[in-house]
């Protein structure tokens, strides 16, 4: 294969998933007003019929993962996903890469380009999904910066990549994954790289980082999403921190089910797995201001909604059945202004991503809430919070910059059938008042 190049800012900010675009708290990408063909507007971006297929590294991992067992340890990451009952995904190793993919060719060059096998390249289609297997650390040097690949960047450098690629119809084309050999030397490392690299093709697949259970007692790791932003520094080994850390909790499934959801349509494509409107529930609305008398007023973006179950025994509120939508997940964040200007440092619309639909602000969604085995119901805590600044600062429409919400809820309990859908928005009491100006009407173009 031969080499490509592909200047330095651009692979950094693919590669680091984009952190200026992603709408998480829900799905990473959401197809916005610009590029996107007007009938995807809104709608968040996903790999073709839930299909996905992916390639590898010709070369060896680590001494502890060659080859094969590195392709071995990959596709049992992948299951991880896969096997979500209530998810329509599958990801298939379709082959090879062209090459071993190494510093040989991959390298940063003196003018801040870096060179790459054509078959790595965001626009390199025919591989979907690229693997590199990083043996010593000299691809993620050249990808991430000199020293990134050593073994003491391990904590956040052992895995790293995601969507590079995308249609205008919606939907990814490409997306590439790069694991540093380096931290996965010894069979003791690889329960950590495990889990990175399921963190990671959640990535892949989809999925923005969430916040639950924020700054957890040791029981609330039992509900802690594997798509969570930030781990402590504490937590490594990983499995001090998370006893099953690369398990996908509820607000993982359901996150990854409103992407693929298993229908009655594709029902008979995923022998075994469950319809996913039939067997949980979904509580659906908008957070929203009220006004001087009480009354719903304009939506509220940024505020970080959350679903408990309650146990019907002892009425306890679970920590480990636990869901999160922040408000306006689909809805466009930092969109620009005559000011500030309307594209990003690269040149791209910031309405790229995220909807400008006025429907959708302050909306959130909690399609997926499970209900107990044997049981044709549950009730859910719903509460809101604010986004951590500092924990979650990626989750969000308006991340890296998160908002503090106005006013308070009051305390609401939704009771919610098997198979059901319910609507209700949420009113935070006294909230700000959006009081009328006393001036005519104005812009930025005539203040």
């Amino acid at each position: 294969m031969s080499n490509q190049v592909l200047r330095m800012s651009r692979v950094m900010l693919l590669l680091v998933l984009g952190a200026g675009d992603a709408h998480a708290g829900g799905p990473a990408y959401v197809a916005g007003s610009s590029f996107f063909d007007p009938s995807v507007k809104g709608a968040p971006l996903t790999w073709t019929g839930g299909s996905l297929n992916y390639y590898t590294d010709q070369g060896d991992l680590s001494p502890v993962l060659p080859g094969p067992s590195a392709d071995a340890f990959v596709a049992d990451a992948f299951s991880r996903w896969t096997l979500v009952p209530t998810a329509a995904i599958v990801a298939t190793r379709a082959g090879q890469l062209g090459e071993d993919v190494s510093g040989a060719n991959v390298y940063f060059n003196a003018d801040s380009s870096i060179s790459m096998p054509s078959d790595i390249m965001p626009d390199a289609t025919a591989t979907p999904l690229a693997i590199v297997y990083d043996r010593d650390g000299q691809v993620t040097d050249a990808l991430l910066g000199q020293g990134a690949g050593a073994a003491d960047s391990c904590f956040t450098n052992a895995v790293f990549g995601g969507p590079d690629h995308f249609s205008a119809d919606g939907h990814f084309t490409h997306a590439l994954v790069v694991m540093n050999g380096s931290c996965a030397s010894i069979t003791t490392q690889l329960a950590d790289v495990k889990y990175l690299l399921v963190r990671v093709l959640g990535r892949v697949l989809g999925l923005g980082w969430s916040q639950t259970n924020i700054n957890p007692s040791p029981q609330d790791y039992n509900g802690f999403t594997i798509m969570h932003a930030v781990d402590g520094a504490a937590c490594v080994p990983i499995t001090r921190c998370y006893t099953s850390p690369d398990l996908p909790k509820m607000d993982d499934r359901a996150a990854l089910s409103r992407l693929y959801p298993v229908t009655a349509q594709n029902l008979a494509s995923f022998p075994g797995k469950q319809i996913f409107q039939a067997t949980t529930a979904r509580f659906h609305g908008s957070v929203r201001f009220v006004d001087a008398n009480g009354q719903p007023a304009q939506p509220m973006q940024g505020v970080n909604v959350l679903a408990r179950w309650i146990d019907p025994n002892t009425g306890a509120v679970s920590s480990t059945f636990v869901a999160s939508s922040v408000s306006g997940f689909l809805f466009q964040g930092n969109a620009g202004n005559t000011v500030t200007g309307y594209a990003d440092s690269l040149g791209e619309p910031l309405n790229r991503f995220g909807s400008d639909d006025p429907a959708l602000e302050g909306y959130f969604d909690f399609a997926g809430l499970e209900i107990p085995a044997g049981s044709s119901q549950a009730s859910y805590q719903i509460t809101v919070e604010p986004v951590d600044p500092l924990l979650s600062q990626t989750v969000g429409p308006y991340q890296p910059w998160q908002v503090q919400p106005s006013g308070s809820p009051h305390p609401l309990t939704v009771t919610i059938n098997r198979g059901s859908d319910f609507e209700q928005d949420i009113l935070m009491t006294s909230s700000a008042v959006d009081s009328p100006d006393w001036f005519g009407p104005q812009s930025f173009v005539n203040p």
